[in-house]
């Protein structure tokens, strides 16, 4: 509605107080509002059930017969309804100016907001600039919005202070309804809508208002002071309760849902909900479970009442006389709550920036308080050469560490040459990465595989993680085993010395433990032979024992039962990529535990250090229970990727002696670490904890030693089939690694110190063997490269006609035959592409495809016309027989009728075409407790999750 121009003076005005229990501010409020250059014509105030004798003050101040009363639970806006029922008719149309208990306007706000009025006749509801109260020099508000996440937008960056650079007039969607003038007719036309008790009533009504044809005007020249008591949750009532974060986000949810346009309202609708579900995990990581609770119950209880949505939109729509698009200018643009992201991340960047500066800068400081402090003797070797630059690429290029990571860096990529360029990272015991991190996704949470004749068997657990490191690669899943396999060295370094700088004194001691460390991916022979489990546990072994190391009874009990937390999530990726870890830490968690009760009497020691144990369990569900049904107990002993039998032999005692499993590094380049290791136990002030690094040695090889001498028969696998022990030999040797830096920890001033005799020579001897070691490593790999079946080659092997046919068609799956007469034959069924990571864990079990395997046992034999309908029968359309192809194989079905041969581009291969017509695959079978059990596993990992988290200090 439109009204004629009035002038300043004739235009009567009512203003409208709100109070509830706002007795600490309503003195300066009645104040402000009698100081008034321009007083209004009416003063009403509405109080709501107050219990702090704000009431009593009301009266006192304007009379009883100004004051309305009303109960404790009545929402802003009835509570304006009641108020404006109270006034006396007018024969104009007057203005209403509503105020809050906690809002005290300036001298002449409502002069300047009538004036901007009478300049503006088309203009029919004002609001003022909000500063904050107490401070009054600090912006709140110059007009506001939203944006599609449910931002409220004020423009302002975080406590900018006013200077005049938001002093204009502006047209904007709705002003706070502290302050806010407003036409009466308008007022009561649209009112406020009660399911908006407290929070967000002012962004609906400017909504409201803007698509019933009004305006809304911004003047920056009236000035209202704002507490903003109940969104700061100084001022709890009935209406917003303990959880006033609760009511902000729910009241902005609706707000969004009830006034957004009905063709985006789909889209809205799920992006309010995934956004929501995302902001409640930031909240669980940063330790803020109140904070989680609130947005997930302000969720539920606007999407649990999608009537109230409909409602609110059909009164909307009535009210509406222009459409969405003529009030969408007034709205946040889409890019916003993006720009917010970035904002955030180099926020973020910058306070790590001044921190590394600030530490810097602290270090300088109390150097330099040494220097004075010595008033005789050296000056400290640290306050020689202060730098002149404290910046975080200056300390960068300074650290010894930072010049160890480049040159394994550098190393890598001339050792790793052979395995740059194009085709997938496969061979060994690697199979090709799938063409996407999605893949992954789906093989994990799918009840059942359609690989061979269908299995139920439960993915393998490190699926997970690789599921989400493929992600954050751009779901590139090559890409995240690239970086695994060709980073390995680094990313083991900078584990191993975070670890090592816990343990021993020696900055020199602990990087020379880093580097030698980080050489054992390679000198295992796990980079060469594609163990992708050994090299991911050579990168995690070292952030678990670092957690671990909190795990001490002398810690305090938060800290210690954080350390639980954390060395479960590490202890359950390790064991996810080798299960091996697991029955591992066992014994070594009894050996800490027996430790810990000699070291120290404290009754309750014992339940952080078992924790991690029994709660790593729960977070590989569903493996750790579908497990043992479908793969049996020898799965525990088998890590992530294929057994390659042909590639694992018998261990000899000179392997476990040196660590070398792979037999691809030459046993001299351990021998130094051998020496040092057993030296280690010569040096009496440290043989304590070397002695703890011994028992690790101990228990890794009486492990390895029984596991060595026998052969494992998996549920899948036909043959029984030898162990890679990399793991258990990777333990003992970065304990042995651990107890020569124990030992070289001030080894120089030891010797020095003793009288000479043989310990010095023989001293010196190991303590420069040990030191050329790792360098003399680092450069045999840099010279002799990855050398082994690790390679670049084609990710598919079978015929691309052959797998897209498949992939379409699961009746005409691709039986491929690998072997021969000699060794045995192997064989897999494909519904689509070959085998990927992963794909080995859950083929179907032996039995599952007994009859499968007697198929191609009688191809293989003496084929008969019916085992072409059995091939059929089964969803097969084409057998591959990969190179070598056996040439009794070949024979039997080039002369087998409903064969025909078809194209195979690699040399020695076979290919053929089943022409006998396909029926349907078989059914898939399928695990209908996995869907509960990843749903517990992911209600762990979260828990598991907060708990490891830092503890967020809360100030008010």
């Amino acid at each position: 509605m439109t009204t004629p121009p009035q002038t300043q003076d004739s235009a009567s005005v009512t203003a409208l107080l709100v109070s509830h229990d706002g007795v600490r501010w309503l003195p300066a409020v009645l104040d402000a509002l009698a100081a008034q250059t321009r007083p209004a014509d009416c003063v009403l105030a509405v109080d709501t059930g107050s219990t702090d004798g704000s009431a009593e003050l009301i009266a006192e101040r304007l009379g009883g017969d100004r004051l309305v009363t009303a109960p404790e639970r009545t929402p802003f806006g009835r509570a304006v309804a009641e108020g404006l029922a109270a006034l006396p008719p007018v024969a104009d149309d007057g203005w209403v100016w509503l105020l809050h208990d906690d809002a005290a306007p300036a001298p002449d706000a409502l002069e300047a907001l009538l004036a901007a009025a009478a300049d503006n006749p088309s203009a029919e509801i004002l609001g003022p600039k909000l500063r904050e109260w107490p401070s009054l020099r600090r912006l709140l508000e110059v007009g506001v919005t939203i944006s599609g996440t449910g931002r409220r937008e004020t423009g302002l960056e975080r406590g900018e202070y006013d200077q005049g650079q938001h002093d204009r007039l502006q047209d904007v969607l709705a002003v706070n309804t502290a302050g806010m003038l407003v036409r009466r007719s308008v007022l009561e036309q649209l009112g406020f809508d009660d399911r908006l008790p407290v929070f967000g009533n002012d962004v609906d009504f400017g909504w409201r208002a803007a698509r019933a044809g009004h305006r809304t005007l911004v003047v920056p020249d009236a000035v209202v002071f704002h507490v903003e008591a109940a969104h700061r949750g100084v001022r709890r009532t009935p209406l917003t309760g303990r959880h006033f974060r609760r009511g902000q986000r729910q009241a902005a949810l609706y707000t969004l849902l009830v006034n957004t346009s009905g063709r985006w309202l789909p889209f809205l609708w799920l992006r309010l909900l995934l956004g929501s579900l995302v902001r409640t995990l930031g909240f669980l990581l940063v330790r803020s479970p109140g904070e989680a609770r609130d947005e997930l119950s302000a969720l539920a209880r606007v999407y649990a009442r999608p009537g109230r949505i409909l409602g609110g939109r059909r009164r909307r729509r009535r009210a509406a006389t222009v459409g969405h698009g003529d009030v969408r200018h007034l709205l946040a643009p889409p890019w916003l709550p993006y720009r917010h992201g970035l904002d955030f991340l180099s926020d973020l960047a910058l306070a790590l920036t001044n921190q590394a500066t600030d530490m810097t800068a602290a270090r300088r400081a109390r150097t330099a308080r040494a220097v004075e402090a010595s008033e005789t003797g050296p000056v400290p070797a640290e306050a020689q050469n202060l730098p002149e630059d404290t910046g975080l690429v200056a300390r960068l290029l300074r650290s010894p560490l930072a010049g160890l990571v480049l040159l394994t860096l550098v190393v890598s990529v001339v050792a790793n040459r052979g395995l740059l360029g194009g085709g997938s990272l496969a061979g060994g015991a690697l199979l090709p990465a799938p063409d996407s991190a999605f893949d992954w996704w789906r093989t994990y949470l799918a009840s059942g595989h359609d690989l061979g004749t269908g299995s139920a068997a439960p993915a393998a657990p490190y699926l997970l993680p690789l599921a989400l490191l493929g992600t954050l690669a751009l779901g590139k899943a090559s890409l995240a085993v690239d970086l695994l396999f060709l980073l390995a060295v680094p990313l083991a370094l900078l584990g191993a010395h975070r670890t090592m700088r816990r343990i021993v004194r020696s900055r020199a001691a602990a990087l020379w433990a880093a580097l030698a460390y980080s050489l054992l991916p390679v000198l295992t022979g796990a980079v060469q032979e594609g163990r992708l489990g050994s090299v991911v546990a050579a990168v995690v072994l070292p952030w678990l024992v670092h957690s671990a190391l909190f795990l001490a009874p002398w810690h305090s009990a938060d800290r210690r039962w954080r350390a639980a937390w954390r060395t479960s999530l590490w202890l359950a990726l390790l064991t996810a990529f080798v299960p091996l870890a697991w029955l591992l830490a066992l014994p070594l968690t009894v050996l800490a535990f027996g430790a810990g009760r000699r070291g120290a009497a404290v009754s309750a020691s014992w339940l952080p250090v078992v924790t991690p144990l029994l709660v790593s369990l729960v977070l590989l569900l569903p493996w750790t229970v579908a497990t043992w049904a479908h793969q049996g107990p020898q799965s525990w002993l088998f890590e992530a990727g294929l057994p390659a039998a042909s590639l694992t032999t018998p261990l000899t005692w000179s392997d476990v002696l040196f660590a070398r499993p792979g037999g691809s590094a030459p046993w001299w380049l351990s021998a130094g670490l051998v020496a040092a290791a057993v030296a280690a136990l010569a040096r009496p002030d440290t043989r304590r904890q070397v002695l703890r690094c011994w028992w690790v040695i101990v228990v890794a090889l009486v492990v390895t030693v029984p596991l060595a001498v026998t052969s494992h028969h998996l549920a899948s696998a036909v043959q029984p089939q030898p162990l890679w022990l990399g793991f258990p030999l990777l333990v003992a040797s970065a304990a042995a690694i651990c107890a020569a830096a124990v030992a070289g920890s001030g080894i120089r001033e030891r010797l020095s110190g003793a009288n000479f005799g043989w310990r010095q020579p023989v001293g010196a001897a190991v303590v420069l063997v040990a030191l050329v070691t790792p360098v003399v490593g680092l450069v045999w790999w840099g010279l002799a490269g990855t050398d082994g079946p690790l390679g670049r080659r084609e990710a598919n092997p079978v015929p691309t006609y052959m797998t897209d046919t498949a992939a379409t068609d699961p009746a005409r799956g691709v039986l491929v035959v690998s072997g021969g007469a000699r060794d045995g034959f192997s064989h897999v069924l494909l519904r689509g592409p070959g085998l990927r990571t992963g794909d080995d864990t859950v083929l179907p079990r032996v039995e599952e495809q007994q009859e499968l395997t007697d198929l191609v046992a009688r191809l293989v034999s003496a084929p008969e016309p019916e085992d072409v309908e059995a091939l059929g029968a089964l969803g097969i359309g084409f057998v591959y027989a990969s190179p070598p192809a056996d040439i009794r194989l070949v024979g039997n079905l080039d002369s087998l009728s409903g064969i025909t041969p078809g194209s195979a581009l690699l040399p020695g291969s076979r290919a053929w075409q089943v022409d006998v017509e396909a029926t349907s695959a078989p059914a898939v079978p399928t695990s209908a407790a996995r869907p509960w059990l990843l749903a517990l596993q992911l209600v762990a990992l979260l828990v598991v999750a907060v708990l490891a988290a830092p503890t967020r200090k809360v100030t008010r």
